[in-house]
């Protein structure tokens, strides 16, 4: 059987409706770490719409899955450190993503979580404060988003992508490449 992330994609697609959360229980509890670390990598890309990278680092990855980019500033980019959890969390695992927030200099962070998050968990994300990147809207620096809410199609929605930002700039040089490529007679 293929174990990668595409693969794990299309088994969640196929049993989404007919199996729902035991689909993916049955995939985050496999004793395979290949299997484990593909279902890390199907949620950090199917959530970032395949705009993060992912931390391969095999052993202590300091809590770091994968890391999208953003924005602070025209001239700054920040990580946003992705972490994904399939066992119980709560307050404690919240406030180790804080921190890891902090060393890592990041614009946020966000905790995907096989669980419905508890009200400390809630509490703590809120408590972790708002990122304003310049010329654009305030988001939470702290995030918790459900492999349910990914099943369901939700995507990461945070201002100006890295990747964005770089397809607009080759867009951009692309299009006066044309324009200075034209005949003139």
């Amino acid at each position: 059987m293929d174990i990668t992330y595409q693969s794990v994609a299309l088994i969640l697609k196929r049993l989404k409706d007919s199996e729902g959360q035991a689909a993916v229980d049955a995939l985050i509890h496999k004793k395979d770490d290949r299997v484990r670390k593909e279902f890390e990598k199907w949620a950090i890309l199917t959530y970032s719409d395949n705009r993060a990278v992912i931390n391969e680092k095999k052993g202590a990855d300091k809590g770091i899955d994968g890391v999208a980019y953003t924005r602070k500033s025209a001239t700054e980019v920040l990580p946003v450190i992705i972490s994904v959890k399939s066992g119980k969390i709560g307050r404690k695992e919240m406030g180790e993503m804080r921190g890891t927030i902090e060393r890592e200099n990041a614009a946020a962070g966000i905790m995907i979580t096989r669980n419905e998050p508890t009200a400390p968990m809630i509490q703590e994300a809120k408590a972790a404060g708002q990122f304003k990147p310049e010329n654009f809207s305030a988001f939470d620096r702290l995030q918790i988003v459900t492999v349910q809410e990914i099943l369901d199609g939700a995507k990461m929605n945070l201002p100006l992508m890295e990747e964005v930002a770089k397809r607009a700039r080759k867009a951009k040089v692309e299009k006066s490449q044309i324009t200075l490529g034209f005949d003139e007679r």
